[in-house]
């Protein structure tokens, strides 16, 4: 046995070196020598050598020598991976032995369960270095977590079906994303689910998700949660090393949380037009940081139930992305059918009544295709009224007492911010103008 130990170090070829290890006896030896000749074949950049070190150890039978105890060759190829991805070896070769042990540990996933996650989270991590986003979240996807062999925790779950979502989201590919985003629910909606982090990304993929799915009111409610994140949050999602390197931690949160909170006003102007929506304009509009979004200003004009003109559409089709200007399957883009259907929304509070020509004439459309965008919204009650298509008329609905204050409430509180803009304005630009308050 001795002899054995000792001879193996001399020989050049690996087969050799595997064949005089396995003839070793006793369990703890053989561990012990096969780790040495890992790290050895790894010191040398030995390509051929450790290629046929993985498929010594993985296959069974191998095309050469006897199958390593399964026993074994788990505890050997975990610290051998392990130690793959943190070698001195170029980055092509660690894939290239990745890709190879992938191949190999998948095609015995029962036995080598715990190696096969490790070196699929280590590929992800090249393949996302490289931006292959398809290609990481594919690698990982097939990670086992629902196994029975392995204590997997709800936490590790979560973060790796979460992690998955956000790598397919980067490839625009929000089907599968989706899939992901699903499975990680029930897991960070438990009570004792407490990784903050995790949470977080998840909330950022159920928005992202609705958003480019074009369900922009599920999107704005997200994007306005992610708009209140706390410290706690952020240093969970940096790191404490990362926050405390930050020179000033809440201007950052600050920061992160108006660019959710204008997320939210986007989606919510591009949310179908009804009460619905009403209701989410006025709790964006009653934040006090939407002041500071460069789109408030048509944000309040419609939440006031005001119509919006070209140039207004003009400017603020700006801060769109491609898909929020995509082409619908009625023939409008995402923003045209929007600006539509709330100015159809404010024509409703203006009249009682209007003809066909009249509407479309209001909406620069013909009069059958704003009769037809009139109907889905009579049907969907976004609208109340209905059609006479005899008279060619569509009626609103009376609004009723109730409704009457509260569309009079609206142009109170509209009153009362437009004030409140003219003070602010005046105690930016000129506070001498205004009288200290009484003691």
């Amino acid at each position: 046995g001795r002899e054995v130990l000792e001879g193996w170090e001399r020989m050049t070829d690996a087969h050799d070196a595997l064949d005089a290890i396995e003839r070793i006896g006793t369990h703890a030896q053989k561990v012990e020598e096969y780790k040495k000749l890992a790290t050895k074949l790894l010191t040398e950049a030995n390509m051929q050598g450790l290629s046929t070190f993985v498929r010594r150890l993985s296959e069974d039978p191998p095309q050469r020598g006897e199958a390593v105890p399964t026993m074994i060759s788990r505890q050997v190829l975990q610290d051998f991976v392990s130690e793959l991805f943190n070698s001195s070896l170029p980055q092509a070769q660690r894939r290239e032995l990745g890709q190879l042990a992938l191949q190999k540990l998948k095609a015995r996933l029962s036995s080598f369960e715990e190696p096969f996650s490790i070196v699929s989270e280590k590929m992800a991590d090249i393949l996302q270095a490289d931006e292959d986003w398809a290609g990481a979240a594919s690698v990982l996807s097939q990670i086992p977590l629902t196994s029975s062999q392995r204590n997997i925790s709800d936490d590790y779950k979560a973060k790796m079906y979460v992690r998955i979502a956000m790598l397919y989201l980067e490839a625009e590919d929000e089907v599968a994303a989706d899939t992901f985003v699903g499975r990680s629910h029930a897991l960070v909606g438990k009570s004792d689910f407490t990784n903050l982090e995790v949470k977080f990304q998840h909330q950022a993929c159920r928005a992202r998700i609705y958003d480019a799915k074009r369900k922009f009111q599920d999107a704005a409610r997200h994007y306005y949660d992610l708009s209140q994140v706390g410290k706690a949050t952020v240093i969970a999602c940096m790191g404490e090393e990362a926050a405390a390197q930050q020179g000033d931690l809440d201007r950052v949160i600050e920061q992160q949380n108006l660019e959710a909170l204008s997320k939210a006003g986007v989606c919510a102007i591009l949310a179908p037009a009804g009460p619905e929506r009403s209701r989410l304009l006025a709790m964006l509009c009653k934040d006090e940081r939407s002041s500071k979004l460069p789109m408030f200003p048509m944000l309040k004009k419609i939440y006031l139930e005001r119509v919006i003109r070209a140039p207004e559409i003009e400017q603020f089709q700006k801060l769109l992305k491609p898909h929020q200007m995509a082409m619908t399957s009625d023939g409008l883009t995402v923003l045209q059918k929007a600006m539509i259907e709330h100015n159809l929304f404010a024509a409703a509070h203006m009249y009682n009544n209007i003809t066909f020509e009249e509407l479309g004439f209001f909406l620069h459309l013909s009069a059958d295709r704003a009769e037809g965008i009139a109907r889905g919204m009579l049907l969907e009650n976004r609208i109340p009224g209905s059609i006479d298509q005899i008279e060619g008329m569509i009626y609103f609905s009376s609004a009723d007492s109730t409704q009457r204050v509260k569309q009079w409430d609206a142009y109170i509180a509209g009153a009362c911010m437009s004030v409140n803009d003219i003070t602010q304005y005046i105690a930016t630009n000129h506070p001498s103008y205004l009288m200290p308050a009484e003691s």
